[in-house]
């Protein structure tokens, strides 16, 4: 008879067990990969390493994203972000808001929500987003951060940055004034009373915020710091064209939520 009785508790709390082990799952679940290419791997939490056939397209808190050569991958997360992973590329997913760059180069763009703190740490730098679109490049290559819209707060890890900016006068006015007293114009001249006419200034800071359509360069505590050029651009379109109508969507959405 204690055992009839008993019967229906243990079915109650195997219920419950059921329902909380599913809301807590839910609650790590942080965003999908909604597009891939080539070999792609998922490090789950406890550091067992899975191909996504075996581990699913969800991505969940403390999961690392791995694409090998060749590879790519487009990730939508919970919290307004999406992220383009390049080929041999790797990012660990934290708390909400919170991504952790571990290598290679990864394009960015965060929804526009107010309020909402967002950060991405890697090995030299934490970043603090403000509604932004950037690429982070730790490789072979080198340490950048490429800002295409949006602003970024950059904060060290230890000691203060040593932070180079070239600052250009209205160099092309100011020549042109010249040019025209003296009657004669050549590129060569131009060159040279351009390089003259840049300086470069130094200050040394523990944080700094980084404006559009810039890139720092970074090189243990030295920071360089200069305008995209049509290389950095051509990097954006290459991101951009692997998440192609994806992109747009996301945009699409964000623009519908603000």
């Amino acid at each position: 008879m204690f055992r009839v009785a008993f019967r229906p508790l243990l079915s109650a709390i195997a219920i419950i067990i059921i329902v909380v082990s599913v809301a807590i799952d839910a609650d790590t679940i942080r965003g999908e990969l909604i597009k891939t290419e080539g070999a792609v791997h998922i490090v789950d939490g406890h550091g067992m390493r899975h191909s996504i056939e075996q581990y699913g397209l969800v991505v969940r808190e403390f999961d690392s994203i791995e694409t090998a050569t060749g590879g790519n991958a487009v990730i939508r997360f919970t919290d307004g972000t999406l992220s383009i992973m390049d080929q041999n590329s790797r990012i660990r997913v934290e708390k909400t808001g919170w991504f952790s760059h571990l290598g290679g180069k990864i394009y960015f763009t965060f929804r526009k929500v107010f309020g909402d703190s967002h950060q991405v740490k890697t090995r030299f730098a934490t970043l603090g987003i403000r509604g932004t679109t950037f690429i982070v490049t730790d490789d072979d290559s080198g340490q950048s951060v490429a800002l295409a819209e949006g602003l970024l707060d950059i904060q060290t890890p230890g000691a203060a940055f040593e932070i180079h900016r070239q600052q250009q006068l209205d160099q092309f006015k100011a020549y042109k004034q010249q040019a025209e007293q003296q009657q004669q114009a050549t590129q060569s001249e131009f060159d040279d009373y351009k390089r003259q006419q840049t300086r470069d200034f130094i200050e040394y800071k523990t944080s700094f915020s980084l404006q559009p359509n810039h890139i720092v360069r970074f090189d243990g505590n030295r920071v360089e710091e200069a305008l995209i050029d049509d290389e950095i651009k051509a990097e954006f379109e290459y991101f951009e064209a692997i998440a192609g109508e994806l992109l747009d969507e996301f945009r699409e959405q964000s623009h519908q939520t603000q």
